[in-house]
């Protein structure tokens, strides 16, 4: 009675969530409509990633490479080759999926630090064969002047196409997180050696898990392509990897939407705490060493913990 309930509520929450964002641009100043188009790639990129760590249990550094090639495919689709939005938008994550593919399949041969170090070095080499490769990227100028229909080139009519896009990759990933191959992928995390023993084939699903995290990546990359008009080398630089790993310690790499909260206290820190000290990178990484500390499943982790905690106290006799 009470999970159900517990459920009930959360789908009242969510419908509440989707309800203020459809609202939001009636509502809110521009410059907030575009806060919030930016968070929900933002929550996008970082719920990718996590069906690495969090769900697969795979640490990887070269993320911010599988977002840049996202945004870069785009980028190059409708400038370079003059292929209508539609289309490009479409072809991004699928081929990002396809470099992760790749690289996945070189880096699931090894474990623990040596593959995050191996994850960190093809995101760095995707960084450097888009800034070495001029003539097709653009290098250090990057691609910019992206021909957005008139249609969704306002910042409402933008801010509904990303938001309704996330919300459907969102969708497509909590199925996965909660499907047969969500739980073979958490048993591996939880111990592959024993997932190994039970006849579960533990390479082939991390580079299954590495592919389709390259794919909702790209879409987060794209997405923010079309979103600042153009793509950038540092789209794919190093610290835009540590970005999700952030998110889901900060928030709770465990629970579903805790990279979601991360991803927004991120962004946040970014945005406010910026505005007071250019030393925001410092306070953001003390929040991430005092978490790290003293709440290593994150706040919504800790949150559920609580509230578990609580409930099982509610119905214990005495």
């Amino acid at each position: 009675m009470k999970g159900s309930l517990l459920s009930d509520r959360r789908i009242w929450v969510i419908v509440l969530l989707l309800g203020i964002g459809v609202l939001a641009p009636f509502l809110l100043d521009v410059s907030w409509i575009l806060l919030l188009t930016e968070f929900s790639i933002i929550v996008l990129y970082a719920m990718a990633y996590n069906l690495m760590l969090g769900v697969t249990g795979m640490f990887s550094f070269g993320h911010g490479g599988l977002f840049g090639a996202g945004a870069y495919v785009l980028a190059i689709a409708m400038v370079k080759g003059k292929i209508p939005m539609a289309v490009a938008l479409a072809a991004a994550p699928f081929a990002t999926a396809l470099i992760a593919l790749v690289v996945g399949w070189f880096c699931i041969r090894l474990t623990g630090i040596y593959f995050s170090i191996l994850t960190l070095a093809f995101g760095q080499l995707i960084w450097v064969t888009i800034w070495k490769m001029r003539t097709i990227t653009g290098g250090d100028d990057g691609l910019a002047g992206l021909r957005i229909p008139a249609s969704i080139a306002s910042p409402n009519a933008q801010y509904f196409l990303i938001l309704a896009l996330v919300v459907l990759a969102l969708v497509m990933i909590r199925i996965i997180v909660f499907s047969p191959l969500g739980f073979t992928l958490k048993t591996i995390r939880e111990n592959e050696k024993r997932a190994q023993s039970i006849g579960i084939h533990v390479k082939r699903y991390q580079l299954l898990a590495f592919t389709l995290s390259g794919f909702f990546t790209g879409l987060a990359g794209a997405l923010f392509a079309f979103f600042q008009r153009g793509a950038y080398v540092e789209f794919a630089s190093v610290s835009r990897a540590f970005e999700p790993v952030f998110a889901g310690i900060l928030g709770g790499m465990h629970v579903f939407w805790g990279p979601a909260f991360g991803a927004a206290v991120l962004l946040c820190l970014d945005k406010f705490v910026g505005e007071f000290t250019e030393y925001w990178p410092f306070v953001a990484g003390s929040i991430l060493i005092l978490l790290v500390l003293f709440l290593p499943d994150g706040i919504v982790g800790r949150g559920q913990r609580l509230l578990r905690e609580r409930a099982l106290k509610g119905i214990s006799p005495g």
